[in-house]
């Protein structure tokens, strides 16, 4: 008789079912559910926790001081400890990573509790858990590359991008919960027990990494390495716009939302919900094209996007909402996935890890700032407008990476062909 878990893996498709018959890598997935599952929750929680420590005048700026220090450090991390850090192997950054938050976030509601956490503690201590971040994130997708076999990288990569996707359908309204029912702090307290559980499940993953301890790879030579190729240029360069771009919809969305749909919180949730199912299943999809040409998705990617919300902006009702974003969601959730594989066939080896911080430490800094951007915008030019101009400008920026592409392509063609051996004409 079939066992149960033998079914599943029969059900799923072929590049899944290799994934997980890898033993390391399969054995890491439930910490990284679960990780996620609590940075779902402090997605909710790091906010309110601000609010009720702030007072009444001061709210929106220490909510953004909050918000901007649970993530923009992770970049001066990237920065500053290459030295000591891009030489450690995956599961080593992933549990580093892992133990600095679970003892942080362990702190801050204690403290809370303890009624000694001031607002100015609370943003230093929000500010020393992200350090490490961008490290762990090079630690994950790193991860997928040292134990699986490169045709089944995009595969590992949606499996483990579809999860994080997944965490932010459940983990928003279950802080929700636990925050009416035990205050914001346990919401945090709940992100350490997270994060704690990936520890123990990344220390006792043994053996299984075909990579052990690499030379230290410094700052400049991953500068000097994306300087030799001009593919990963290229590729940091549209995803750091794309995810600028991005940055203005989370603010416009809401304004739209209380401007001209009568201010209903409930149509906020729809609009999100169905954009993170659309992001799952698009998530999950991604992985079982193994033969995406990976240029051309990325940037059928982002024109799929820009199209997708400009409906929204148009018409201004729910349904328009979350047809765009439900697709939206499907066609923007493969692009991390995608990119991430795209980098690691052109990167060195030895430097995955140095790379893969350095783009996340590039990256942390752009849907923020898109986000503060987002706010002058709004007052500018209104919530429909801005959500127009960011789509607009979306479409557009895939259309110039494909000319860009192109241009690249029709002049190596024009390049001279290396002249043949001569040698045998000048004896004739």
């Amino acid at each position: 008789m079939t066992t149960g878990p033998r079914r599943m893996r029969r059900a799923l498709p072929e590049g899944y079912t290799r994934c997980l018959a890898n033993p390391g890598f399969r054995r890491l997935q439930p910490g990284f559910l679960v990780s996620f599952l609590g940075d779902g929750m402090s997605f909710v929680g790091v906010a309110w926790l601000a609010v009720e420590l702030a007072a009444p005048a001061d709210r929106s700026t220490v909510v953004g001081l909050a918000v901007a220090a649970y993530s923009l450090p992770a970049a001066i991390g990237s920065l500053t400890l290459g030295r000591w850090l891009s030489g450690r192997n995956a599961r080593s950054l992933i549990l580093l990573n892992s133990i600095l938050r679970a003892a942080v976030f362990t702190l801050i509601p204690a403290l809370y509790w303890l009624d000694l956490l001031d607002v100015t503690t609370y943003i230093a201590l929000l500010a020393a858990s992200s350090v490490l971040h961008a490290w762990g994130i090079a630690g994950r997708q790193t991860f997928v590359a040292e134990t699986l076999p490169a045709e089944d990288r995009l595969a590992g990569h949606a499996l483990v991008g579809s999860q994080e996707q997944l965490s932010f359908i459940i983990g928003p309204p279950l802080a929700g919960l636990v925050s009416a029912a035990l205050g914001p702090a346990a919401v945090l307290a709940g992100d350490a027990a997270s994060y704690l559980y990936l520890a123990v499940v990344a220390a006792r993953v043994r053996g299984d990494s075909k990579v052990g301890r690499r030379p230290a790879i410094g700052l400049r030579r991953s500068g000097r390495t994306l300087a030799r190729h001009p593919e990963l240029m290229g590729l940091l360069a549209l995803t750091f716009v794309f995810y600028l771009l991005y940055g203005p919809i989370e603010v416009a969305v809401p304004v739209f939302v209380a401007e001209r749909m009568g201010g209903d919180p409930t149509a906020l949730g729809w609009i999100w919900g169905t954009f993170g199912v659309g992001a799952v299943i698009g998530a999950l999809v991604a992985g079982t094209l193994r033969r995406l040409p990976l240029w051309p998705t990325a940037l059928a990617i982002v024109a799929g996007w820009g199209l997708a919300i400009l409906p929204f902006a148009q018409f201004g009702t729910l349904a328009a909402g979350i047809a765009g974003f439900g697709l939206g969601g499907l066609i923007y959730a493969p692009y991390g996935p995608v990119t991430i594989t795209l980098l690691q066939q052109k990167a060195p080896l030895d430097e995955l890890v140095s790379l893969s911080a350095f783009r996340s430490a590039v990256l942390v800094i752009a849907t923020p700032l898109g986000a503060a951007l987002g706010g002058p915008l709004v007052g500018a030019l209104g919530a429909a407008g801005t959500i127009r101009l960011s789509g607009l400008t979306t479409v557009g920026l895939a259309v110039l990476g494909t000319a860009l592409i192109l241009l690249v392509r029709l002049h190596r063609s024009r390049r001279p062909r290396p002249v043949p051996d001569r040698l045998h004409a000048d004896h004739t």
